[in-house]
């Protein structure tokens, strides 16, 4: 007989009653996935998912501030409803990984859409990503190492970013986002799905190859190290109690910092949107190894300040709109090394000394 898994279950917060209804026909017509509550307080949200542990919520803008206790009592990801624009700064240290349009009515002209934007964000934490067609191990060095660093937007931004990259990928990719630890997983996740990639979370000793892209979790300060084994550099990701520059972790500072020092001439460094100055020392370092830095510049940035003070402090060598920093790390294995500024796009801004 064949076993029916069980659905996967979202939690409703403090929604108008239509709102609540038209999710809970739409997710309801889908067997995999269902509405197991709803809460009308940041109270009752935290009672109601400690009670009924879902595993993603949908919460109303008022509820925002009382997010930060859910994370604390019971963390889950969580989809922000009714929300235009950039999320708020400190939502995605709260569990926000996307937010929903204003619902749409099913004799609306564009539901179809809205529905099929809908059950995509649910399934982007509701299903495990899909089994990738078997390929060769990749286990060459890497021929440059880029390290993506962000915070507010930050994770949307890698996102795009990633999937854009080739699969021909010969540099290794480190991600720096400013997340909570219980992210960690679901972001993972999500960029699995951007690409055909090998992606995967640090661990101590995890070991840097071409074509990889390594995610530092949230809640600890990820590092690379070089190892020496025969004629071969080889490097790999080392936790690190050392103090950040910054509060948020991972910290993009200490990561930019120990790739400058391991990796030299051949590390691209490319700071995205965010909110604070963590990335900058990190960028410092970088130029002042020999390496190359990047910025999101500020009309593709749903937060300007981490790339602002990069470019603010003469760290930049170019100020890129997000849809072309892929170009940039693709090219690490060859542009960089060889010319490191004439061959990029004349469309691209020289950051401004």
């Amino acid at each position: 007989m064949h076993k029916v898994s069980a659905p996967f279950t979202v939690l409703l917060g403090a929604l108008p009653p239509f709102v609540r209804l038209e999710l809970t026909r739409v997710l309801h017509a889908e067997p995999d996935l269902r509405v197991i509550g709803t809460a009308t307080s940041a109270t009752e949200l935290v009672a109601q998912a400690r009670r009924l542990r879902p595993g993603l919520v949908i919460a109303g803008p008022d509820q925002l501030a009382g997010l930060e206790r859910l994370t604390r009592q019971y963390p889950v990801p969580v989809l922000l409803y009714g929300t235009a624009g950039p999320l708020p700064p400190e939502a995605t240290q709260w569990g926000v990984y996307d937010s929903l349009p204003q619902v749409l009515g099913k004799d609306h002209p564009e539901f179809a859409q809205y529905r099929a934007d809908l059950l995509t964000k649910v399934r982007a934490v509701a299903q495990p990503p899909v089994a990738a067609i078997k390929r060769p191990i990749i286990s060459l060095p890497p021929s440059g190492v880029a390290v993506v660093g962000g915070s507010t937007g930050g994770a949307q931004a890698v996102e795009a970013l990633v999937r854009a990259l080739p699969a021909t990928l010969a540099s290794a990719v480190l991600v720096a986002i400013h997340l909570p630890a219980h992210f960690t997983d679901s972001f993972v996740n999500r960029l699995r799905r951007a690409t055909v990639l090998p992606v995967v979370a640090a661990e101590s000793g995890t070991k840097l190859e071409a074509g990889k892209i390594i995610v530092a979790p949230g809640g600890q300060n990820t590092v690379v190290k070089t190892l020496t084994r025969g004629p071969w550099l080889s490097w790999h990701t080392e936790f690190t109690d050392e103090v950040s520059p910054v509060a948020e972790e991972p910290s993009v500072d200490l990561l930019m910092q120990s790739v400058a020092r391991a990796v030299g001439r051949n590390a691209l460094g490319v700071v995205l949107t965010g909110l604070g100055r963590d990335g900058t020392l990190g960028a410092q370092s970088i130029r002042q190894h020999g390496g190359f830095v990047v910025a999101q510049d500020e009309a593709s940035s749903a937060v300007f300040g981490m790339p602002k003070s990069v470019i603010q402090t003469g760290a930049a060598n170019i100020v890129s709109p997000l849809h072309e920093i892929a170009g940039y790390v693709s090219h690490l294995a060859t542009q960089l090394r060889i010319n490191r500024v004439s061959s990029f796009s004349s469309s691209t801004q020289l950051a401004t000394r």
